[in-house]
């Protein structure tokens, strides 16, 4: 069954004086990355594609959860920074959703709020109850599809399947 996984990026530091794009991780966001992977793991297919935003703490949260689930596979050339994941509004990441996962079994995108909290409403139909209002740092929504043309479907087949978060496993 195809999927696609959301996330929300790990807590960030806040602590030194880099731009927004520049903000790495704090150590909350490294443990929460540890608890996502593990868990994750136990729910997912090894990811097909990746889209992440280009921000510092957005790359550090994709490197913590997955990097360890591939071990002799280069996972880079299976990843692609999309600007779009910054600062593009929920029709553009819908849009380059579409465009990009068509055709595979699972892909990941990882983003930032409050533009991927607007964006989960439009990716399944059935069981919206399990979305949450505010997705949460390190926060993943896991949805199911029943094809992976998600070009023609427009998400009408999908079904939240799951939404997970740290504190959950703490």
């Amino acid at each position: 069954m195809p999927q696609i996984i959301i996330i929300r990026h790990a807590k960030s530091d806040w602590s030194s004086f880099n731009s927004d794009f520049e903000r790495g991780l704090n150590e909350r966001g490294y443990r929460s990355c540890e608890i996502i992977s593990r868990e994750l793991k136990k729910k997912i297919n090894l990811p097909d594609k990746f889209l992440i935003s280009p921000a510092k703490r957005a790359q550090l949260t994709f490197e913590e959860i997955f990097f360890s689930w591939f071990q002799n596979k280069s996972i880079f050339q299976l990843t692609y920074n999309e600007e779009i994941l910054y600062g593009g509004s929920k029709i553009d990441i819908l849009n380059l959703i579409k465009q990009n996962f068509s055709g595979i079994q699972t892909g990941v995108v990882i983003g930032h709020n409050p533009v991927l909290s607007e964006l989960i409403n439009n990716m399944a139909f059935k069981n919206k109850k399990l979305l949450p209002y505010n997705l949460v740092t390190a926060g993943c929504i896991i949805f199911d599809y029943e094809s992976s043309d998600y070009v023609n479907s427009n998400f009408k087949d999908g079904v939240v399947k799951e939404y997970i978060f740290p504190r959950q496993f703490m």
